[in-house]
This record gives C-alpha cells, structure tokens and sequence, in this order.
C-alpha cells in the first residue's frame, strides 16, 4: 500500500472516530418513535377507571432548571432506569394489565437507558424524586389500584422526560 493511500485512509479514519463520538447520542435524534411507544404503550396498559389523578406530582423545575445537557441527559437516563427497575421488580400481576404490553413498555424503556448510556458520563446521579413518589404511591395505595396510580405517574414523568428531550433537541438545533 502507498504511504499516501495509507495517510488517506488514516485520516478519514480519525475523522471518523471523532465524529462518533461528537455525534453518539442518537437518542434525542433517531428515538423518537420509542419515546413516543413507550407513551402509547403505557396509556394501553390501562386496567381500571380510577376517576381523578393521583395527588403525587414531580415537581416540573426539576426538569427545567438550569443543568447542563449532560446533567440533563443523565437526569433522563436515571429516571428511565428507576421506572425500569420499579416495574420489573414489582407484582405487576395484581395490576391485571396485558403481560405482553408490560413486557413491550419495558423493553421500550430498557432500550431507551442503553442509548442514553452512550450520551452520558458516567459522573454524577440524578435526584431519585421519582421513584420515591412513585414508590410510596405503590406502598400506599397496593394492588390494582395502586399499580394503576403508579402507570398514570409514570404517563405523566413520560410526557415531561420527552419535554426535556426535546428542549435539549431544539438548542441544539435539531427538529
């Protein structure tokens, strides 16, 4: 092989590599279509009529402070992964909600935090509001009910995790 064609070939490599890793988050980019299943699959999983929301809020200037996009990026991350874990780890039978839409919410979701990987460092943690609202929303209410409490908050954390992303997406400069 030519020294040129080997600098060449060097070169676009570099670039390459550099460009991966400037442009690694494809979450905000190419995941849209998950973030919004994730949503439409939580809303499906709907067992009972429970009349009014739950009292439980997070609280909206948590997600809209001032935090840099990593801190930001990773808040997403660590509340996707708490939902994760609350659901997997949980009865989810006394909720009486279809297993395969449980199932499909949940490798939503999963798939989402193995992207966010990617974006984030792996410095710091986000704060744990949600999953000890939504935990004691569980532990409080219990079974049908209180599953289907718990699908509502996490509807709701859904919506406004997805707000972040796209605030992030829009200062970025990406639609």
């Amino acid at each position: 092989m030519a020294p040129t064609t080997f600098r060449n070939m060097a070169t676009i490599l570099i670039l390459c590599s550099v460009l991966t890793s400037a442009l690694c988050c494809d979450w905000l980019t190419h995941y849209n279509d998950l973030r919004n299943s994730s949503l439409v699959l939580v809303r499906s999983m709907v067992s009972t009529d429970m009349g009014p929301k739950g009292p439980f809020r997070a609280d909206d200037r948590i997600i809209s402070c001032g935090l840099d996009e990593n801190s930001q990026l990773r808040f997403i991350r660590c509340s996707l992964a708490h939902i994760y874990n609350l659901y997997r780890h949980g009865n989810t039978s006394a909720a009486c909600w279809d297993a395969g839409k449980t199932t499909n919410f949940l490798e939503s979701i999963n798939r989402q935090i193995l992207e966010l990987d990617e974006c984030v460092s792996a410095a710091g943690t986000a704060p744990q509001l949600v999953t000890c609202v939504l935990t004691r929303v569980l532990l409080l209410q219990g079974g049908t009910d209180g599953w289907e409490m718990l699908r509502r908050e996490t509807e709701q954390d859904l919506i406004r995790l997805d707000q972040l992303g796209n605030r992030i997406k829009a200062r970025r400069g990406q639609h």
